[in-house]
C-alpha cells in the first residue's frame, strides 16, 4: 500500500505541473544576459594569460627571452623561436575583442566599463597588427550583420582606430561609475585612465619610423600627451603597473613548471649584466655549476655565464653545464614575479626616447632614463645603496654621446622576462641590442619582422587574405617580409 500511495502522488505531480520538459534545462540562477563586471575579470585574466604569456610550447619564453636572447634553450625547447625559425600565429585576439565589446554592450550606462573595454580592444588589434601587418578590422566580428569573410584593413588604418579607441576611453572614463571584478587596480578609475593613456604612448613609439606620415604624426602626438598630463595623466610610479599580483591561486607562470631547467643565460645578455655589474642577475640567473663548486658567491658577476644564442640546438644541449640556468625562485615560489603587462620602467624609457628624437623639448632624457633605470631596479626590491652604486658605474652613466642607444638597450634589459611581445616589437623596430645571427644556429642568418597568418585564413577567407598578402608583401606571406609599421 505504502508503495502505491508514493506512486499516486508522483503521477499526480506529473499531471498538475504542466511545465515543458525544455524549461528544466534552464538553470534559474545562470545569468540569461552579459554581466559587465564577469567580463571585465576574464578580459583581465586573458590579458596575462595571452598577452603576457603568450601561446604555444614554452610560450613564455618564445614572447620573450628567446627572441630577444636573453636565454637559450635546450634539448630542442622553444627551438623555433631560438632559431627565428617560427611560421604562424593564432588571432585569439579577436576573442578579446568580442568580449571588450560585449562588456561595452552590457555596461548599462557605466562608462567606466566602456573605457576599459576600448581599452581592451585597443591592446588586442595592437597585438595582432604588430604580429601580422595587415588584418580585418572594419568589417571584423560582423557575422551579424552577413559577413563572413571580413576585408583586411591596412596596418596603418588599424592603427588609427586603435588611437580613436584610446582617444574615447580617455575622453569618458572620469565620467564612469567603480567597477566590479577588477583584480588589477580594484576598480580605481585613476589608475586605469593612467594604464590607457599609458599604451597610448607605447602605441606612439611604435610608430616611430613614420615621422613622415601626414596622416599619422608620431611626433605631435607625443608632444600633445606630454604637453598635456591633466588630459593625458600616465605612469609615475611602479605602484601603477598594469599587472597581476601573483600567489597560489594566480601563480607566476613557471610555477611548478618542469620546462625552467631547459633555460639559461644567453652569452651577450650575460656578458653585459657582467659588465654593468648588473644586480638583478642575482633574481634571475643562478651561479654556474662551476662556480658553485669553487665556492663563488652569487654576488661574484664572475659566477655568472650565459652560451651564445645563434649556436646550434644540440651544441648548446651539450655545453649546458656551463650555462648560468633561470633562478629555482621561478619554479619554487608562485609569487616569484607579479605577470607584468605593462611598466613604469617602460613609460619612463619611452619618454627618454622620445626626447632624444627631438619630440618634445619640455625634459630632459637623462632624467627619464635614471627614472626608468631605478623604477625596474625597485621592482625587484634593490637596496638603495646597490642602486646608488649601479647608477655609478661608467657604463651605465648616462651620455648625451650614445643616449639613445643606452635608453634602448636599458629598456631591454628591464623588459626581461615581462611585457610579452612587446621587447621583440621594440628591438625590431629600434635594432637594439643587435641580435646575434651569424651562426649555425640560425638558418636564415635573420631577426624575422613578423608572424605569417593562420593557416585556416587561407580557407575560411582566401579572396581577401590574398590581397592583403599580395598588396602588402612582394614576396609573399613570409616571416621576413616587412609591414608597413616597420618601413621608413
Amino acid at each position: 500500500m505504502k508503495r502505491f500511495i508514493i506512486l499516486v502522488l508522483v503521477v499526480a505531480a506529473g499531471f498538475t505541473s504542466c511545465k515543458k520538459m525544455s524549461s528544466f534545462q534552464n538553470n534559474p540562477n545562470a545569468p540569461t544576459e552579459p554581466i559587465a563586471s564577469s567580463l571585465l575579470t576574464y578580459l583581465e585574466r586573458n590579458l596575462f594569460q595571452f598577452s603576457v604569456v603568450a601561446s604555444g610550447d614554452d610560450a613564455y619564453f618564445l614572447s620573450t627571452g628567446l627572441v630577444t636572447q636573453q636565454l637559450v634553450g635546450f634539448s630542442n625547447h622553444s627551438l623555433n623561436g631560438q632559431s627565428y625559425n617560427w611560421t604562424t600565429n593564432n588571432m585569439n585576439e579577436y576573442q578579446q575583442i568580442i568580449n571588450a565589446q560585449e562588456m561595452i554592450n552590457a555596461a548599462n550606462g557605466n562608462n567606466a566599463y566602456v573605457a576599459i573595454g576600448k581599452l581592451f580592444i585597443a591592446i588586442n588589434y595592437y597585438m595582432l597588427a604588430n604580429k601580422f601587418g595587415d588584418v580585418p578590422c572594419s568589417q571584423a566580428l560582423q557575422l551579424a550583420s552577413g559577413i563572413k569573410k571580413p576585408a583586411y584593413d591596412a596596418q596603418k588604418e588599424v592603427y588609427k582606430t586603435i588611437l580613436a579607441s584610446l582617444d574615447t576611453a580617455n575622453n569618458i572614463i572620469a565620467s564612469g561609475m567603480p567597477v566590479q571584478g577588477d583584480f588589477i587596480y580594484n576598480g580605481n578609475l585613476t589608475q586605469w585612465q593612467k594604464f590607457i593613456n599609458s599604451l597610448r604612448l607605447r602605441v606612439i613609439m611604435s610608430l616611430s619610423r613614420k615621422l613622415t606620415d601626414a596622416d599619422i604624426k608620431p611626433a605631435t602626438l607625443f608632444a600633445d600627451l606630454m604637453n598635456n598630463p591633466a588630459k593625458y595623466p600616465i605612469f609615475k610610479s611602479n605602484a601603477d603597473h598594469a599587472q597581476q599580483t601573483t600567489n597560489l591561486s594566480t601563480p607566476y607562470v613557471l610555477y611548478n613548471n618542469q620546462a625552467w631547467v631547459y633555460f639559461g643565460l644567453a652569452k651577450p645578455f650575460s656578458d653585459s649584466l657582467r659588465a654593468f655589474r648588473d644586480p638583478r642577475i642575482i633574481h634571475w640567473a643562478s651561479i654556474t655549476a662551476a662556480a658553485a663548486a669553487a665556492g663563488k658567491s652569487i654576488y661574484d658577476f664572475s659566477a655568472y655565464n650565459g652560451l651564445p644564442p645563434d649556436a646550434s640546438n644540440a651544441d648548446n644541449t651539450a655545453r649546458q653545464a656551463e650555462a648560468s640556468m633561470l633562478n629555482p625562485g621561478f619554479f619554487s615560489q608562485p609569487n616569484f614575479e607579479p605577470n607584468l603587462f605593462l611598466g613604469f620602467y617602460e613609460v619612463s624609457f619611452a619618454i627618454a626616447e622620445g626626447i632624444v628624437r627631438g619630440w618634445w623639448s619640455g625634459g630632459n632624457a637623462e632624467t627619464y632614463y635614471k627614472q626608468g633605470i631605478t623604477a625596474s631596479l625597485a621592482y625587484y626590491n634593490t637596496p638603495l645603496d646597490t642602486v646608488s652604486r649601479y647608477m655609478a658605474e661608467p657604463k651605465v652613466v648616462y651620455d648625451p654621446a650614445r643616449g639613445l642607444q643606452q635608453i634602448l638597450f636599458q629598456r631591454y634589459i628591464a623588459s626581461n622576462y615581462n611585457s610579452g611581445y612587446e621587447p621583440y616589437f621594440t628591438l625590431r623596430r629600434t635594432g637594439v641590442p643587435e641580435m646575434a645571427v651569424a651562426g649555425p644556429g640560425i638558418p636564415s642568418h635573420k631577426v624575422p619582422q613578423r608572424w605569417q597568418y593562420p593557416t585556416n585564413e587561407y580557407t575560411l577567407n582566401k579572396d581577401n587574405i590574398n590581397a592583403a598578402v599580395a598588396r602588402q608583401f612582394p614576396g609573399g606571406d613570409q616571416i621576413s617580409e616587412t609591414m608597413w609599421l616597420l618601413k621608413e
